[in-house]
């Protein structure tokens, strides 16, 4: 029975990394391009995000305890996540670093050939890329940059802090806030140490499913990310919160 233990109950609820295989040094250097700052604690058996995510395992899975678990034939190490407790300073709300851990669960098995349990998490979390930067652009700079992935952008909605970008025949449209709307609780852990430092914003949202994203339209989303942190000196992530290096990066998996 030791198998109905609090690990074996964790795992069955999610959300739950799954593989088929140990991934190795593979599954460390993905949570760092994650988070910079993650830290692992071998007593405790965790990955801490500075996000006030935590990641844990590996747990050793065996078929039959794969199966009492509800988890997919064939798994044989698995991680599950949970939402830290943290320091009044540090607090971030439960419901968002339990949105971050089930992004965090979903980048991974993208990157390491694995999936997901629940199998659908998120399941409608949209095709998107978001650009952090410390350099202000004008509105008109950045539809220069990204004119040749989305067509011919218009500036909508403009405000002191914010604006939008679309137009009738784009592939995307873009969302812009100023440093000071920034909230460093909302910051993603792939900004590192500095994630409290105020910084300009971008999202371009592709407007579908991530999962039901064409490639042309995803290969679109990430170059025109890329150029955009290229010309601002930003970073670009994909939805789940992790670096997008190559288009490639935004596509199905």
């Amino acid at each position: 029975m030791r198998w109905f233990g609090r690990s074996a109950s964790k795992l069955a609820a999610g959300p739950t990394l799954v593989l088929a295989a140990d991934p190795g040094p593979a599954l460390f250097d993905e949570a760092r391009r994650y988070d910079p700052g993650v830290r692992y604690s071998k007593l405790l058996r965790r990955l801490i995000f500075s996000n006030g995510v935590l990641l844990l395992g590996p747990v050793q899975v065996t078929p039959g305890e794969a199966r009492q678990a509800g988890l997919p034939e064939g798994t044989v190490v698995a991680w599950y996540a949970l939402a830290a407790l943290q320091e009044h300073q540090d607090r971030r709300v439960h419901d968002a670093k339990a949105f971050d851990g089930e992004r965090l669960v979903r980048g991974l098995a993208t990157r390491l050939g694995g999936t997901t349990h629940p199998a659908q998490l998120q399941p409608k979390l949209a095709l998107l890329a978001s650009v952090y930067s410390d350099q202000a652009l004008a509105a008109e700079q950045v539809i220069e940059v990204l004119q040749p992935y989305g067509g011919h952008f218009l500036v909508e909605d403009p405000k002191p802090d914010s604006y939008r970008l679309t137009g009738e025949k784009t592939f995307f449209y873009v969302a812009y806030w100023s440093p000071r709307q920034y909230r460093e609780s909302d910051a993603p852990a792939a900004l590192g140490p500095d994630r409290s430092r105020p910084r300009h914003r971008w999202d371009l949202h592709g407007g579908v499913p991530a999962s039901d994203a064409p490639r042309e339209l995803c290969l679109k989303v990430g170059e025109a990310a890329l150029a955009l942190a290229g010309q601002s000196g930003g970073l670009a992530l994909d939805m789940f919160g992790f670096p997008v290096s190559s288009p490639d990066d935004l596509l199905p998996r």
